[in-house]
């Protein structure tokens, strides 16, 4: 199977038994799946603002190991030019038509702009320096099996969406692993996405283990790519709702206020632990390594 070349071994191992008959000529389709060790990380992760150290360092080795996950990820795909031709999946051949519905629809209009200029990337040829790659379709902590002491990763399970994507596209997995949601009660109360206090040295514990593993990734138009392709992630995963397996309608703070508060969180607020610090900026920076990549152009 195409994730377990991709991946091995941290995804489940696979044996095709060929289709079976049952019931009233019903044809199934057997298939036996290796069981991944391990507990889901989703039951570990922190839901207060503050990380002892110990916490902490447990929570970097988390990160190293998932930055070795979309090492794999950048190594096992093929770049092409326009990427979006292999992309023919569900969610693959409908990102300019679904970036568009988002761009008229989602509730704000920072996040309407952030659509549009996302799309305008897109259609520049943006994310054409990733490569495309079979991508996780749900990169959640509930989906991240790790030993229970000390959270290594064991593997990722739940397979089931994936499909093939550029690079980075699941990359929202990140943010997820960098805070957590705080639901609202009612009107009085929103929902908000808090980061971690020491979210600025999680994220640099990954984004240091990710370039050393994949150094492409520090050249200009890797990086723009690869942060690009992280937007269209957020915004495909968060924006739309999931209706019982539809995924065509545009979130609203009403019937959807955590899927709101972790787009506004992710790509439009600046709080401490943002994406997008600034090039001059002497605090560490959110997304890519100076030490190892040099300077900002």
């Amino acid at each position: 199977m195409e994730a377990y070349r991709v991946y091995s071994p941290l995804t489940p191992t696979t044996r095709d038994f060929g289709r079976v008959t049952v019931g009233d000529g019903v044809v199934l389709q057997a298939v036996e799946m290796s069981c991944i060790p391990g507990t889901r990380f989703s039951e570990f992760q922190p839901r207060t603002p503050w990380l002892d150290p110990d916490t902490v360092k447990r929570y970097k080795r988390l990160l190293r190991n998932v930055a070795t996950f979309f090492a794999r990820s950048w190594y096992g795909g093929r770049t092409s030019s326009p990427a979006l031709e292999r992309c023919t999946g569900k969610v693959g051949r409908s990102i300019l038509f679904r970036l568009e519905a988002l761009e008229r629809y989602l509730p704000s209009r920072a996040l309407r702009v952030k659509a549009r200029v996302t799309r305008q990337g897109v259609e520049q040829g943006g994310l054409d320096a990733t490569p495309v790659v079979l991508t996780h379709g749900d990169f959640l902590p509930s989906n991240i099996m790790v030993e229970p002491v000390s959270w290594t990763v064991e593997g990722y399970v739940d397979w089931a969406e994936a499909e093939h994507l550029p690079t980075g596209m699941c990359l929202y997995g990140l943010e997820y692993l960098l805070g957590y949601v705080e639901s609202g009660c009612g009107e009085r109360v929103r929902s908000r996405f808090v980061y971690y206090e020491q979210v600025d040295e999680l994220r640099e514990a990954f984004w240091t283990a990710l370039e050393e593993q994949v150094p492409a990734i520090c050249h200009e138009d890797a990086r723009r790519a690869l942060e690009l392709s992280c937007d269209v992630g957020i915004l495909l995963w968060k924006g739309f709702a999931w209706d019982d397996g539809a995924i065509d309608r545009v979130v609203s703070p009403e019937s959807d206020a955590d899927e709101v508060a972790c787009l506004e969180a992710w790509l439009v607020e600046k709080p401490n632990g943002s994406r997008h610090s600034s090039p001059s900026d002497d605090s560490p920076r959110s997304l890519f390594s100076t030490t190892l990549c040099g300077a900002w152009a």
